[in-house]
């Protein structure tokens, strides 16, 4: 990865992540990420289509930008954290985007009460676009 692509995904913006349905059909959704180390991280519920599709085939693609710039990753996902870990992490992501005082008020009513899994995608190939 340049570090151009790094410098560009430290920023908060949102991403497109993309998964693979049982029938092989697409699934696109848009999720709050950090880049950890060189892994891609985002958080969701267990019983959110996009989990379920991880669950069964870990292959993904995630594209991070706009029309002038951006930058799609495809590999696999791993669960890197479960329960307390995982709300954590989504407190963490809240903070990146919302805020420290919305991420708080967003743990206390909705997330604390959902069972939440943190996934790292690999980045096995990284396109990257008017980053030059």
């Amino acid at each position: 990865m340049s570090e151009r692509a790094r410098a560009f995904l430290l920023e908060p913006r949102f991403a497109v992540l993309g998964t693979l349905r049982p029938d092989g059909s697409p699934h696109l959704t848009v999720v709050w990420y950090e880049l950890r180390g060189d892994e891609i991280v985002f958080d969701t519920t267990t019983t959110r289509v996009k989990a379920r599709n991880l669950s069964a085939d870990p292959r993904a693609s995630i594209l991070i930008g706009d029309m002038s710039l951006y930058v799609r990753i495809n590999g696999r996902a791993r669960v890197t954290a479960t329960g307390r870990e995982a709300l954590e992490d989504i407190r963490r992501l809240a903070v990146r985007y919302d805020g420290a005082e919305a991420a708080e008020r967003q743990v206390r009513e909705v997330w604390s009460k959902q069972e939440r899994v943190t996934y790292a995608l690999s980045i096995e190939r990284i396109y990257e676009y008017g980053l030059e």
